[in-house]
Formats: C-alpha cells, structure tokens, sequence
C-alpha cells in the first residue's frame, strides 16, 4: 500500500468528524482541507469519497435523495448514479470553492439517518 492509500482512513476519519451531519458539498471540502499540501490527485480524491459514501450507506447512517423522496436501487446503483453526473475534472469554483455543483447539477442530497430522526441536507 503506498503512503497516499494509508493516509485515507485518517482523512476520512477527520472528514466524518468535522462534517457528520452536513451536505455533501461540506464533505468534499472538508476532505480538501484534510488533503492540503499532500500529493493526492483528484481522481484519488474522489475514489476516496465515493468509498467513505459507500461505507456509511452500507453501515446504515447515510441514504441518498432528491426533492424529499429517497433515491432507488440499492447502494452500488445509488452511487453509480451519482457517480456517473460527477464531474470528469476538478473545477475549482464548481466543487471546491463554492460548491455550485452540488447545488445544481448534484442528482441527490444526504439524509444522514440517527436514532434522534432522519437529517436531511
């Protein structure tokens, strides 16, 4: 394992961390903000994401949805939906400054799911 894929879990560990509970858009920055300075590109970058989205729809504390209907499919087709409207490259302004894209072109949310109720972002 190279020394960017051991990094990961404490990336991810930090982003859950700081953003349980927020949108997908805060997720993404949170985790380029753990990701400063360190040689990690952005097609790593997303592998990273797409599996810590993965992981917690898999254990139950995250579903995928739009307009207050929850997403079809199980996990894989979710995030394959998701996957497939991703932009193809970074664009600084669309996903890690503003987070224009997770606004507009995003197909689904996050309903972060806990024993206190469901918390959709």
């Amino acid at each position: 394992m190279d020394e960017r894929a051991a990094m990961m879990p404490e990336v991810v560990r930090n982003v859950l961390h700081y953003s349980y509970g927020y949108s997908m858009g805060s997720l993404w920055i949170n985790m380029n903000v753990e990701l400063e300075g360190r040689d990690v590109t952005f097609e790593q970058q997303t592998e990273a994401f797409f599996s810590m989205l993965k992981l917690l729809m898999m254990e139950g504390k995250l579903k995928l949805a739009s307009q207050g209907v929850f997403a079809d499919g199980d996990v894989d087709e979710q995030l394959g939906a998701l996957r497939r409207a991703w932009p193809a490259a970074r664009d600084q302004a669309d996903l890690d400054e503003h987070g224009f894209w997770f606004l507009s072109d995003a197909p689904f949310g996050l309903v972060w799911m806990s024993p206190e109720g469901d918390v959709w972002s």
